[in-house]
């Protein structure tokens, strides 16, 4: 259909947390099928931005890849006890332990902005 966007959210972390990120993956799929949902390892982050060019990216370390435009970054560490770091239009916030429904928040409002403004802010 012409006009439809596919929103893309690429959710990596490290090996030992894999269960982790695809039960996060998993529950967005559930909750927001019509968004395609990748999981990855953290040792393959680049090449999968990269190939996958997700609008939104949940991962258990700081962006390190090239924005190239993208929308939102969710840092998302496996410790509870540290906050979680949003970039999200180029504006940054911190959040504790953010819940699924936060995460689910962030899916919402990245779907939002990709379909509203055309050349959002760079995270």
């Amino acid at each position: 259909m012409e006009g439809v966007i596919e929103i893309r959210t690429l959710i990596a972390s490290e090996e030992q947390y894999r269960v982790y990120r695809e039960v996060i993956g998993s529950a967005i799929q559930s909750h927001r099928p019509h968004v395609v949902v990748a999981v990855a390892g953290t040792d393959k982050l680049k090449d999968e931005v990269t190939r996958f060019d997700p609008h939104l990216v949940i991962c258990s370390q700081p962006n390190t890849v090239e924005s190239n435009g993208r929308p939102a970054w969710f840092e998302l560490p496996p410790d509870p006890d540290r906050f979680a770091k949003l970039c999200f239009d180029g504006e940054h916030s911190e959040t504790a332990n953010p819940a699924l429904e936060e995460l689910l928040r962030v899916v919402d409002d990245t779907e939002r902005l990709i379909r509203t403004k055309h050349d959002s802010g760079n995270c």
